[in-house]
């Protein structure tokens, strides 16, 4: 199917859910969210609801929020990038994320201390798969504003990207060559039916002459449908500032649902434009657990 058709089917797929599940839950409004908790949290009157901020994973716009200090976040997801010319497989994904409450400045800074690395796989049309591990990244998201009465919230959320011993997953395919910095600005806002994150920043290799500084940004919005299930759907673009190199933009929709105090999650995507003029498709799943020590 061309790429306009696939983009048409999931946009017309996307609208048509979020109409349903606010036809459905008009007179059933989500409780106000006087504070973030990845996962569930109790509510104001001591009910267990899910966190419905657009969040990665499922999608890949990342909120402000971190976990409460010292407090485990761990997602563990399979991923899938799918052409027609490619195959890129995350067969596991695992995504450790910790709390801690820096004083900084003569002021305590909620903040994530962050890694992960994915077990890959990737082969191109007529070749086999290659596996192996893919390129980690570890980072600190710093949440340096919360106005919990308006309901905005931002970070700042500095990542490294590198190879890991023994380094053979660049000539696999499974990573890019050097490393690379990410510096995102993260900015969420709560609203009666829902909340909508926006991201921006810069991606710049290190150690790789051949790589593109490049802009990605993304804009995601998050309903509950129920206290237990939330829908999120968002559209990203990534861009280098080099003509004709790397481009990317594409919507992708997700949901979470708690078990108790665990959340499962999937998500689904399609490409809108890339530099390789090739339809995408993306899908997701995985489980996400809060552990507190």
């Amino acid at each position: 199917m061309p790429r306009a058709a696939n983009a048409g089917v999931f946009a017309t797929a996307a609208a048509v859910l979020f109409y349903a599940v606010s036809s459905a839950y008009a007179q059933q409004p989500p409780p106000l969210i006087r504070r973030h908790h990845h996962g569930t949290y109790k509510n104001d009157q001591g009910i267990d609801v899910i966190d419905a901020t657009p969040q990665s994973p499922p999608v890949e716009t990342d909120d402000p929020n971190v976990p409460d200090p010292h407090e485990w976040e761990i997602n563990l997801t399979t991923l899938a990038d799918l052409s027609s010319a490619s195959r890129r497989l995350d067969l596991l994904l695992i995504d450790a994320n910790y709390g801690v409450l820096p004083s900084i400045v003569g002021h305590h800074v909620p903040t994530q201390l962050k890694f992960e690395f994915p077990l890959s796989g990737a082969r191109t049309a007529g070749d086999r798969y290659s596996f192996g591990v893919g390129a980690a990244r570890a980072g600190v998201k710093l949440n340096f504003y919360t106005h919990e009465r308006i309901g905005l919230s931002m970070a700042i959320y500095p990542q490294l990207e590198f190879v890991l011993p023994p380094g053979d997953a660049v000539k696999k395919d499974l990573a890019e060559p050097g490393q690379r910095v990410i510096l995102p600005l993260l900015v969420s806002k709560d609203f009666r039916y829902g909340t909508i994150v926006a991201n921006g920043g810069i991606e710049t290799p290190l150690h790789d002459p051949e790589g593109d500084f490049s802009v990605p940004v993304s804009l995601a919005f998050g309903r509950a449908v129920t206290r237990k299930l939330a829908a999120m759907v968002e559209i990203r673009g990534e861009s280098a500032l080099t003509p004709g190199s790397h481009r990317l933009m594409f919507v992708n929709a997700g949901a979470t649902r708690s078990v108790g105090h665990v959340v499962f999650y999937g998500n689904w995507g399609e490409s809108l434009a890339s530099n390789d003029d090739i339809a995408h498709s993306y899908f997701g799943a995985g489980v996400k657990m809060m552990v507190r020590h």
